[in-house]
């Protein structure tokens, strides 16, 4: 099970995301890595797509831990409150997917870390599903290096020493069917 270590002491440095980064309302959380969200810019307003960057998500035929990374990326975003995220752009590149690659934040919180904080990702500082090379999700690559660390000292989520994954997303992709 994802934990989450709100109640302990990480230090990771505070850093709340620039005022310039739009506001979204997220529709749908489809995995622990992916989102949807209305753009109202465009009329008429259209659904977007988005890849959390920096991190791997357990597929969601991973067994526990696809569905609880999903359900742990629903609890931070509360896609049923009022409040939005700030949604912060790594490039205008989209994957094969048609998703944008994006940093999520909210209340000053950067998602795609705490996500590796509570052992419920991977990190992924390269997403293989680019073919571009302006997408590397290094951009706050130690503060990803640090939350995963810290999750795996901490033995929880997908570190649990009761209940490791096993295989990686990318592994059991290639063994899938």
């Amino acid at each position: 099970m994802c934990v989450s270590a709100s109640g302990l002491v990480f230090l990771a440095g505070c850093q709340a995301p620039p005022s310039k980064y739009p506001v979204v309302q997220i529709s749908r959380v489809l995995s622990g890595q992916s989102i949807e969200w209305i753009d109202k810019s465009q009329q008429p307003p259209v659904i977007q797509r988005g890849r959390l960057v920096g991190i791997d998500a357990p597929d969601m035929g991973q067994e526990p831990w696809g569905n609880q990374a999903k359900q742990r990326l629903e609890e931070l975003i509360d896609t049923s409150g009022k409040d939005g995220v700030s949604i912060e752009f790594e490039s205008t590149d989209a994957d094969k997917y048609g998703r944008k690659y994006v940093y999520l934040w909210k209340n000053g919180q950067l998602l795609n870390e705490q996500l590796l904080k509570d052992g419920c990702v991977l990190a992924n500082m390269r997403n293989a599903s680019s073919s571009s090379s302006s997408v590397s999700g290094t951009k706050y690559r130690d503060r990803f290096l640090r939350g995963s660390q810290y999750a795996r000292i901490m033995g929880v989520g997908i570190w649990s020493p009761t209940q490791p994954m096993r295989m990686s997303p990318s592994e059991f992709r290639k063994e899938e069917p």
